[in-house]
């Protein structure tokens, strides 16, 4: 039962960092668009910054959930 809980949040996590992927490259496709709005480039700026830390974070959580699927392939 716990494996596949972990299992379950492991790919929803996979999802996430998918989403986040895909629209990350389309931030990245608009910037190369020449948009010369200073305010607009402003704020991609810190969308960027915020995936990139949530993916940061996802990251974290992947290592704990690995070491978590690990233990529980252990204990059976």
């Amino acid at each position: 039962m716990r494996f596949g809980k972990t299992m379950l949040i492991f790919c929803a996590v996979i999802a996430v960092i998918a989403a986040l992927a895909i629209f990350t490259g389309r931030v990245t496709s608009a910037q190369a668009a020449g948009d010369d709005n200073s305010q607009v480039t402003v704020k991609l700026d810190k969308i960027l910054n915020n995936q990139q830390s949530i993916m940061t974070e996802l990251a974290s959580i992947k290592e704990e959930l690995r070491i978590i699927k690990i233990r529980v392939t252990q204990a059976q």
